[in-house]
């Protein structure tokens, strides 16, 4: 895993990017970003989906054409000197996998992307996790809405579709806040939270809500410990899993040294004589432990901030000095 890489492509001008499926609205909001970050053109080079052609969007106010292609290799065959670095595959579940192995072997310059799908099958996402990791790229979801970097780079819906919804929020504009999420919609809540802080967000980026995540949240704090950019982290959690007792561990060996404030939800399933499963397939409570409540309290013992409501989050980062 290269820890690195958050770093190493905000020093990039530009980042080469290809869509596995069509989704216009995620694909405008794309080149929204790289229009208002003040790019020269958009980081998307092609779209996959089946056929051979153009489709409309819009470069701030001008309309232009994307170019579609068949497959990959056709994208290849027609631009063999384009080196690919990530991709955004907003294919169905029976599909996305095998469009995200095909790219790992045929993109060598491939960073990373996000996989939009959720319900990926568990055997599916356990081994494209290990290609993943053997090729040391940076792989989001499935049941993600993607990666932000302010200013450099936006891949999937993250931080919404609509750019009216960024007036109030530079998203354009990096800051020392990396934001790292279950899921893909309070994601957009933190980063939110984070603007109206003070702060602004050095990257953010929702590992997605099945319960095999090609990327671990533990994956998310290691790479951003090693962004010299953040020096907080907000994470929402939620009840179920052993991901939070992951973390600690990495506290305590002082391999994640940078300040956290995390809201765990899910305590209203306490209420009930057996927890309930929530919208993501992993928030479930099976035993005492993976309560949030429990895991609020074994992340205090630790000392990480956590909060008792969600709103908390950003009185926190406002007390914050740094």
């Amino acid at each position: 895993m290269n820890t690195h890489l958050i770093s190493q492509t905000r020093d990039k001008k530009s980042h080469p990017t290809l869509l596995i499926g069509v989704h216009m609205p995620v694909i405008q909001s794309m080149l929204d970003f790289d229009y208002l970050s003040g790019k020269k053109a958009t980081d998307i080079v092609g779209i996959i989906n089946g056929k051979r052609g153009f489709v409309k969007v819009f470069w701030g106010a001008r309309e232009m054409m994307l170019p579609t292609y068949v497959n990959q290799q056709g994208f290849v065959k027609a631009h063999p000197e384009t080196l690919i670095e990530w991709i955004v595959n907003v294919l169905s579940a029976r599909r996305a996998v095998a469009e995200v192995e095909h790219a790992l072997h045929l993109f060598p310059s491939l960073q990373g992307g996000v996989v939009f799908a959720e319900g990926v099958p568990e055997r599916q996402s356990l081994t494209l996790s290990e290609d993943v990791n053997a090729k040391g790229a940076l792989i989001i979801g499935p049941a993600t809405v993607g990666l932000l970097i302010p200013g450099v780079l936006k891949l999937g819906p993250i931080a919404g579709v609509d750019p009216t919804l960024w007036e109030s929020i530079d998203i354009t504009e990096g800051g020392d806040t990396a934001v790292i999420s279950a899921s893909g919609g309070m994601t957009g809540e933190l980063i939110s939270l984070v603007y109206q802080s003070g702060r602004k967000v050095s990257f953010a980026l929702s590992y997605g809500g099945d319960r095999w995540p090609i990327y671990t949240p533990m994956d998310a704090f290691l790479l951003a410990e090693d962004d010299p950019d953040t020096k907080t982290i907000v994470y929402y959690g939620e009840l179920g899993g052993s991901d939070e007792y992951e973390l600690i561990e990495l506290v305590k060996q002082k391999k994640i040294t940078k300040k956290i404030v995390a809201h765990i939800a899910g305590t209203v399933g306490e209420i009930f004589p057996e927890s309930p499963q929530f919208g993501h397939a992993k928030a479930k409570a099976h035993m005492e432990k993976e309560k949030a409540s429990a895991k609020r309290a074994a992340m205090r013992e630790a000392g990480i901030i956590t909060t008792q409501t969600f709103s908390e989050v950003g009185e926190r980062l406002k007390a914050m000095k740094n």
